[in-house]
Formats: structure tokens, C-alpha cells, sequence
């Protein structure tokens, strides 16, 4: 579609009248586009209030530019003398071909006309555009920088490190500009992938980079040991940490900024057999809290845990294993209640979205300010509310539910399988089984599983022989022929057939039979079994449900709850 052709009505109204954005989300990020002379577009991406291959399907149909197909994918750079990959970095676009007259350009936001028109004054071409999101936009652009899968190994090859047995040689080698570069680069490549995790692991005679994008480790390329060595001592140069010690495990933290994105970085140290392992975790410093609708809940569900939040007393527990979304879900529910009328306080390790109004407390064990040691002073702060990030302890635990008791909202996590598992918890903890069955008003359970790729995404029909293997919530199908959804691969989802991830939920109601249950003599399941016959769903029950949407697979499904 030549830019001649771009559709001049706002994309503000129409993305609002989709309902993709909240009328308070699309308001404040209008705001936002005319306080800083931003595109509203760009802005959109980076809330992510709206899934990126959602918003570029909107994009697409109301401009009328046609989707990137992956047929139309560059095999290197196209017009480089006159497009930089810094200009493509920046502003998320990707020459795709030419010709005497036009170029055809791949962009993330067709509203931008200010780089549509230096496209076309740079290149002297018409432009010609096809749509894509920014993800697969940056992912294209550091693969042509890379000049193909072994971009990382060409780079370390190129510099080779020698030996690095002084730690003298090794810290300087780690302030030197290849090595900088290349930590640079793997930041890139990370924020390009959508990944939250990068993963830098010795082995025998050499290091293995790595991924986690989705949920899910990727290989990401292979460095020389000495290499591998200099840019984990990079990385701990940048958090501050002490290079010459690989005997102990560390832990430290950062601000990077990867492309035009701008992460606090959390990074653990390990020693291993072959040397020293590194983690980082990727938390963007700019962060929207998610809009509690925006979760994946269904509509009763969704009313169920509104009316609980607006309770002023009790304890409402959000449940499930490290990286479920625990965090996200709290973060939510606290943006929900946030208003001036309320004194809402938070106690968290790390803060990962900031809430305007709301007062969050960073834990720091280190000079001995825990949970347990905030919490014995924050009712001097005159809270409502109080959103406690873990109960990591009995002491903990044991303050939080007295918090409840006295007159407080109180939100929490746990680490357990179950909706009804955080009462046993609880009690071994040691709090006391009238102290929960007075205060806990429900339990949020929840997993992540990862979401289909809505461009690739294939219909089946499952047979009787897949129901079979399915739990009891899925026995009225049984004999059934039903439509779910598998797993293909494309350009967009970098050939996985997933794109993102959705949460599957079950909300524990405690009323007046299940709290008679709360006795330490009493089983998580027969608290279950109580909490289903009085209409909870469960987690597969919500999964089912939405593998039968399409948003995820059964595989999936099975692969997040088969534990329970």
C-alpha cells in the first residue's frame, strides 16, 4: 500500500471502539502522545495493553496495508547506503526490496508519516508498505546484523580472546569495545526476541548462550570459553559485582537500555564445574500495569474477584509457581482499587510495575529490611490496603493474617499447585486454622501457557481418543468430535507457532462450607472437591475452555497443570 493510500481516521477511536484498550488506557496514552509529540501507536506497543500481533492485525486493517508474509522476507540488506540499521532500530522498519521507483518497506506503525517520508526523501522511491509488528521487525533487523545464525561465534572468532588465566587481563578484556559490543548485542537480540531471560552457561570448552522467551529456553549461539568468560565479567561490571570472586554465588542489579528499551536487569551468579554461570532477567523499566480485565478471566470469574478486592478486611491469596504471573495479577488488582480515598502500601522484592498513588516498599535483606521487618512497622503507616509480595515465612504469614484480622485488605502470594493448597500452606506456616478460616476471603490459582500465534494458528478436530485422556472436567465431551487448535510456525512467531502467553485461573470462594474445611485434619482436596460442587472452575476446566478458543493448545494445557 503506497503511503498516499494510509487512512487519515484516528487509530485511537477505532482501536477504542474494538474495545481492545480501556476508554481510562486509551485516555492516558493520548495524554501521553501529546505531552511527549509521540505517535499513539508507538506508545500502544510499548504499554503492551494490547498483545502486539492483535494490534498489528488492527493496524492493518485500518490503514489497509497488507501483512508481511514471510515469502517477502529480506535476504540481506536492502539500499544500506541509504537505510541504516540504526534508523531501522530506532524506528522500527525494514526494507524489504527495490526497484528504480519503489521500495517496499515492512514498518510497525503506518501512522508515523514523518519516516515513511524520509524513507522515501533518502531513497528517492515511492514507498510501499507492509505491515509487521515490532518484535519480528527488530528480531529481522539484528538477524541481518548478524549475517545468519552464527553471528555471536563470527563475532568472538573475529576478536579472539587468548587466554584469560590473570584477572587483571580478564577485566580489561571486559572493558574493551568487542567485548562490550557483544554484551550489547546479546541485550539487543534478547529485547528483540521478547525474551525475559538470557542465559549465559559454561560448558566444556566453550559457553552456551541461551534464551527464554515465552516460557521457554532457546538456544541462542555459542562463544569461546575466554570469550564467554570476558562478557560475563562485562556483565558483572555493570551490576556492580566483584569480577575476581567465581567461588560464591552473587547477585546484583542494573538499568540497561537494549535498542530503545530501557530494562532493570536482575543477574545471579553460580559456580559450576566449568566455570561461572550467569542468569539475567529482563523487567522493563517503563512497565504499564496491566488493566485487571485485560488478565484473561472470565466474566464470572472476573466479578467474583472485584467484588472480594472490595472487601476493607480479609485476605486474598494469588497462587501458583515462580513465573505464573502472581506478581502481574496483584499488580492489577492494586491498580483496580488504587483511588485518592484509599491508602494503598506495598511490599515487594523486586518492584516490577511502579502504580502512580500507591506506596511500594523495595525489600532489602541485606541491611535487614525483609517482609516480616516492614510489616511489624507499616500499620503505623495507616494503610487500607496492603499488598505483602510473598509470604515467604511464618512470621510473615503469621503478621500478614493478623494485618487481615485488624481491619486491613490484605493481598499475598504463595508458591502452591492449587487454589485450595494455600490453606494447608498457610498452616504449615504455623498460622493458626480460626486465624485463616476468619480472615481468607479467596484463593486465585493460576498458570502461564503459552498463546498461539494468531497468524498460523490450525484448526483440528480432536477425536474421542484425545478426550479420553483428559480429566473429569472434560467428561461431557467424551464421544464428542470438537474443534481445538494446533501449533504451526511462521515468520511472525519466529517459527514456533506461539506468540506471547495467557494465564488459565481458578478463584477458591471461601464461604461458609469450605471455612468450616480450614482444620489441619482436613486435605487440600477434599477443600477442592467442596469449592467444585459449589461452582468453582478449575485451572484445566479454564485451559479447556480456552484451547477450545484457540488461545492455546491442549499440549499446552497438559504440559502447565499436569502436575495437579
Amino acid at each position: 500500500m503506497l503511503m498516499s493510500n494510509l487512512n487519515a481516521e484516528p487509530f485511537a477511536e477505532t482501536i477504542r471502539a474494538r474495545g481492545l484498550l480501556t476508554p481510562e488506557q486509551s485516555s492516558r496514552l493520548e495524554r501521553a502522545a501529546a505531552q511527549e509529540n509521540a505517535s499513539f501507536v508507538r506508545l500502544v506497543y510499548s504499554s503492551g495493553f494490547v498483545d502486539q500481533q492483535v494490534l498489528a492485525t488492527e493496524l492493518s486493517r485500518h490503514f489497509g496495508i497488507r501483512m508481511l508474509e514471510e515469502a517477502e522476507r529480506p535476504k540481506g540488506p536492502v539500499l544500506p547506503q541509504c537505510i541504516s540499521h540504526r534508523f531501522m532500530r530506532e524506528h522500527r522498519v525494514l526494507p524489504l526490496w527495490a526497484d528504480l521507483d519503489t521500495i517496499t518497506v515492512a514498518i510497525s506503525d503506518p501512522s508515523d508519516h514523518a519516516v515513511i517520508n524520509a524513507i522515501r526523501v533518502a531513497t528517492e522511491r515511492e514507498v510501499d508498505l507492509r505491515l509487521a509488528t515490532e518484535s519480528q521487525i527488530m528480531s529481522l533487523v539484528e538477524k541481518q546484523l548478524d549475517h545468519g545464525a552464527s553471528g555471536i561465534e563470527e563475532m568472538a572468532d573475529a576478536n579472539g580472546a587468548g587466554s584469560l588465566e590473570d584477572e587483571g587481563n580478564l577485566k580489561d578484556l571486559a572493558l574493551d569495545a568487542p567485548v562490550i559490543d557483544l554484551v550489547n548485542r546479546l541485550f539487543r537480540e534478547a529485547s528483540a526476541a521478547r525474551a525475559t531471560d538470557l542465559h549465559i552457561e559454561p560448558a566444556r570448552g566453550k559457553v552456551v548462550v541461551r534464551r527464554r522467551v515465552d516460557g521457554m529456553l532457546q538456544d541462542a549461539g555459542i562463544l569461546p570459553a575466554d570469550f564467554g568468560r570476558a562478557a560475563v565479567s562485562r556483565v558483572k561490571i555493570l551490576t556492580q559485582l566483584n569480577i575476581a570472586e567465581r567461588r560464591l554465588p552473587q547477585d546484583g542489579r542494573a538499568r540497561v537500555r537494549a535498542g530503545d528499551r530501557e530494562y532493570d536487569i536482575r543477574v545471579a551468579t553460580m559456580p559450576t564445574i566449568h566455570g561461572e554461570s550467569i542468569a539475567i532477567r529482563f523487567l522493563s523499566a517503563t512497565n504499564q500495569t496491566p488493566h485487571i480485565d485485560k488478565l484473561g478471566l472470565t466474566a464470572r470469574d472476573l466479578k467474583q474477584l472485584k467484588a472480594q478486592a472490595h472487601h476493607d478486611h480479609g485476605l486474598i491469596i494469588v497462587t501458583g509457581p515462580t513465573g505464573s504471573g502472581k506478581t502481574t495479577t496483584l499488580a492489577a488488582v492494586i491498580d483496580h482499587l488504587n483511588n485518592p480515598a484509599q491508602k494503598l502500601v506495598t511490599i515487594e522484592d523486586p518492584v516490577e510495575y511502579q502504580v502512580e498513588g500507591v506506596n511500594q516498599i523495595q525489600v532489602r535483606a541485606e541491611i535487614g529490611l525483609t517482609f516480616a521487618a516492614i510489616l511489624r512497622s507499616l500499620l503505623r503507616l495507616d494503610p487500607d490496603t496492603i499488598m505483602i509480595g510473598e509470604m515467604r515465612d511464618g512470621e510473615t504469614a503469621t503478621i500478614g493474617v493478623n494485618a487481615a484480622l485488624t481491619g486491613h485488605l490484605v493481598l499475598t502470594t504463595l508458591h502452591t499447585n492449587s487454589a485450595a493448597a494455600a490453606v494447608t500452606r498457610l498452616l504449615d506456616l504455623g498460622v493458626q486454622a480460626y486465624l485463616i478460616a476468619s480472615t481468607l476471603r479467596c484463593v486465585v490459582a493460576q498458570r502461564l501457557v503459552r498463546r498461539l500465534c494468531g497468524n498460523c494458528r490450525q484448526p483440528y478436530e480432536a477425536g474421542p481418543d484425545i478426550l479420553e485422556l483428559m480429566p473429569a472436567e472434560a467428561a461431557r465431551h467424551r464421544g464428542e468430535t470438537i474443534r481445538l487448535w494446533k501449533a504451526k510456525g511462521c515468520d511472525h512467531c519466529g517459527n514456533t507457532g506461539y506468540m506471547g502467553r495467557a494465564a488459565i485461573f481458578e478463584i477458591l470462594l471461601v464461604g461458609d462450607d469450605v471455612r468450616r474445611l480450614i482444620r489441619p485434619d482436613i486435605s487440600a482436596d477434599v477443600i477442592s472437591r467442596q469449592a467444585v460442587a459449589e461452582g468453582m472452575t478449575t485451572m484445566f476446566a479454564d485451559g479447556f475452555t480456552k484451547a477450545q478458543d484457540g488461545v492455546t493448545t491442549i499440549e499446552e494445557l497438559l504440559r502447565a497443570v499436569s502436575e495437579d
